[in-house]
């Protein structure tokens, strides 16, 4: 019997418990959705890590935070416990992966696909956290073009701005549930998929990402996070506040400006469901990431000269 619609089946925290104990909770407690996946026991202290699985719809999104710890599926688990699904990993940080023969690194905020049947390493750097979203992704849900194309598909996405896009939408997907939208949530497993299926396909033209569109695929998962804003971006990202805001200059942008922009554009859309009728305009500022009521009126009639009122 599955959970209800957009829930967790499992949350978890090693926090608070003996060092001795910690790692193997932390692996019992997502071996549902990481199959026969392995994080490093790290040599000295403890395992401090928090986590969440949820079913979307056929598919699975788990939400890792863990010490900086590279993870390994080898061929005895292979052996051992079976899985032929495939997992769309997305995360902040830079990380990498090796599989097949190959190794990738995976830029800040883009995305990569790994095929839980083959061996394979993630790497990530021992210095800092990784924060994960991961989705698993059966693998007869995959259409038949992008299981032909791994693991030459991580070539595209690692290489192009398709990784930056892959792993918005994932991003995304992640806040849907963390907000309760598990609909929303479903609906962007669609979307994954047809991504996938997108960038698999020969013909498909290149693209080349920049460090602004990492920060924005990251920038729009926090959106409606009223603390958000350039402090935390730099610090998702390890890097300064004056590297975003170059980031966002070398491309005629303020960083500011585009962040403020994209929740009122957030906002109009939300006053314009009917799901919202009966939520104040000064709920759905702070559900929009603003803090101030005041301020939201002004620069929604700023930006699309009329008020929040105007468009319900």
């Amino acid at each position: 019997m599955r959970e209800t619609p957009g829930a967790p089946f499992v949350v978890g925290t090693t926090r608070g418990l003996p060092d001795a104990e910690a790692y193997d909770h932390f692996c019992d407690g997502i071996a549902e959705v990481y199959v026969g996946v392995r994080p490093t026991r790290p040599a000295t202290g403890g395992f401090a890590a928090d986590f969440s699985l949820t079913h979307v719809g056929a598919l699975d999104l788990g939400v890792i935070s863990t010490p900086g710890v590279s993870a390994r599926r080898d061929r005895r688990s292979i052996s051992r416990v079976a899985d032929d699904a495939l997992f769309v990993n997305h995360s902040a940080k830079p990380w990498g992966l090796a599989q097949a023969g190959r190794t990738w690194s995976v830029a800040a905020g883009s995305a990569a696909v790994l095929d839980n049947a083959v061996p394979f390493d993630v790497f990530a750097d021992p210095r800092r956290r990784l924060d994960l979203v991961s989705l698993r992704i059966p693998r007869d849900v995959l259409p038949a073009t992008a299981r032909r194309a791994l693991p030459a598909l991580d070539d595209r996405l690692t290489a192009t701005g398709y990784g930056v896009q892959l792993g918005a939408q994932v991003g995304l997907l992640a806040q849907a549930v963390r907000t309760g939208m598990p609909q929303v949530a479903t609906a962007m497993t669609t979307t994954v998929i047809e991504m996938l299926d997108a960038v698999s396909r020969p013909d498909l033209a290149p693209t080349s990402p920049t460090r602004a569109d990492a920060f924005r695929a990251y920038a729009r998962t926090r959106l409606r996070d009223p603390s958000f804003g350039i402090g935390a971006l730099a610090r998702a990202f390890g890097c300064t506040t004056r590297t975003v805001q170059a980031a966002f200059a070398r491309e005629g942008e303020a960083f500011s400006v585009w962040l403020r922009a994209e929740r009122l554009d957030l906002a109009r859309s939300e006053l314009s469901r009917p799901a919202a009728a009966s939520r104040s305009i000064a709920a759905i500022a702070r559900e929009t990431g603003f803090g101030d009521t005041g301020t939201f009126h002004r620069a929604y009639r700023a930006r699309f000269g009329r008020s929040p009122g105007a468009d319900r």
